[in-house]
């Protein structure tokens, strides 16, 4: 895809991260566009999250910009972040009792001391609402289940209303049906003009709902493009390490293990 200009939502430039002489993401060149889902996929140690951290801000590239509408992450403070990106990372964990609709509420802290501030009790709630957190929303937080807590981030990240959302394995937790909700989310999401980047190990789920898909090999993107552009036997073989089939179901494509690389039944 092309590199867009200043004006995009998220683009890096030449960005690297390493530390001493490890090199934990080689330089790297992307742009994202509104109204788009693009989903981060590779083995473990590929590179994912930590490509997630630089654009979220949070971490500094060693070289290389990273920019949020044309202006530097590392030149913002955190609440000019957040009013540019939400992010629900793999570890969003409250040790405390905080009730649901306080979480909740604390998307909308950026916006503290600004006219958007007026709107935030309707923010907030139709944010639980949409994850379908009505009938919790006076609950504590430590008392839910991981993918009920799942779904109380994700309605924070909404209630935050940034341009930009990075999801980082918001799946992980989630059952079938959690899953599928979130996937209408993110399509609703992107509906509205939003750009969403979301890293997933389900590759065949969010090869459905992506309109890229980048896949990471050993610190550095690897493959760049449509599902169906990257989502090859070639492609998926030479990033994993292992034998792939790729087949077709209605349009989209499907990956597989060989039966040759599965593991066989457990003892019973």
């Amino acid at each position: 895809m092309s590199t867009a200009g200043p004006s995009a939502p998220l683009e890096l430039r030449g960005a690297s991260l390493s530390s001493g002489n490890h090199v934990r993401l080689r330089a790297t060149d992307l742009s994202f566009q509104p109204g788009t889902i693009t989903s981060i996929i590779g083995p473990n140690g590929s590179g994912k999250s930590t490509l997630l951290g630089l654009m979220s801000g949070d971490v500094l590239p060693t070289d290389g910009l990273v920019l949020m509408n044309g202006s530097e992450a590392s030149s913002m403070g955190t609440t000019l972040l957040a009013r540019h990106r939400s992010l629900l990372a793999q570890e969003s964990t409250v040790a405390f009792p905080f009730l649901v609709r306080e979480v909740v509420a604390w998307g909308r802290l950026a916006w503290r001391r600004t006219p958007a501030a007026a709107q935030d009790a309707g923010i907030i709630d139709a944010a639980i609402e949409s994850q379908g957190l009505e009938t919790l929303r006076d609950r504590r937080v430590t008392e839910l289940s991981g993918g009920e807590r799942t779904r109380v981030h994700l309605a924070r990240v909404i209630a935050q209303r940034t341009a930009l959302l990075l999801l980082d394995e918001a799946d992980a937790d989630l059952d079938l049906v959690g899953r599928s909700h979130l996937d209408e989310t993110v399509a609703a999401l992107a509906l509205e003009g939003r750009t969403v980047v979301l890293v997933s190990h389900d590759i065949n789920r969010v090869a459905r709902l992506s309109h890229r898909m980048i896949v990471m090999r050993a610190g550095g993107v690897h493959a760049d493009g449509s599902p169906r552009e990257v989502l090859t036997a070639g492609v998926l073989g030479a990033a994993f390490g292992t034998t792939v089939d790729v087949g077709d179901d209605a349009g989209h494509p499907v990956v597989r293990l060989p039966a040759t690389t599965r593991r066989g039944p457990m003892p019973g």
